[in-house]
């Protein structure tokens, strides 16, 4: 295995959805032409335009996440993720078969013996406090169950 060229690499607000293939198809060729060629990728939030479940069955994010399961296994690339303001139902179900390892906001990470704060920045949005008080809500676990439930009962 030859030495990566990046030690990490870093990418949030993608808005990753259906609606833009062509937004995907590049996603999937950075994979393949940039990503693979570091010890780290660091997604930071706001990746897909939004998410309704690990369980979606749209075929673009099942390739999304067939991409970079490859690219954790077979290039051996450490994946991180850290969910924005739109894709915080984003679980550790998708994130697992993914090859990812999810982050909470804000995470501090060493690299070359440089400490990093990492963040999807809304937390610091303080002057929104209608927002805040929305995200203080919307991130409690307790909270997600109800709206995966509601999904699912919807969908029946």
């Amino acid at each position: 295995m030859t030495t990566p060229l990046y030690q990490a690499l870093f990418i949030s607000d993608l808005h990753l959805s259906p609606e833009q293939p062509k937004l995907i198809e590049l996603f999937l060729d950075y994979l393949t032409d940039t990503a693979r060629h570091s010890q780290a990728l660091y997604i930071l939030g706001d990746f897909f335009e939004f998410w309704i479940g690990d369980d979606d069955p749209e075929p673009l994010y099942q390739k999304i996440q067939k991409a970079l399961q490859q690219l954790s296994t077979h290039q051996h690339t450490k994946i991180y993720f850290m969910p924005g303001n739109r894709d915080f139902l984003l679980g550790q179900t998708w994130c697992q078969a993914a090859g990812i390892t999810l982050l909470t906001d804000p995470t501090v990470i060493t690299i070359n013996n440089q400490n990093i704060l990492l963040s999807h920045g809304d937390l610091y949005c303080t002057d929104d406090t209608s927002y805040q008080r929305y995200r203080h809500w919307v991130r409690k676990p307790w909270l997600q169950r109800c709206f995966f439930v509601s999904a699912i009962i919807l969908a029946a």
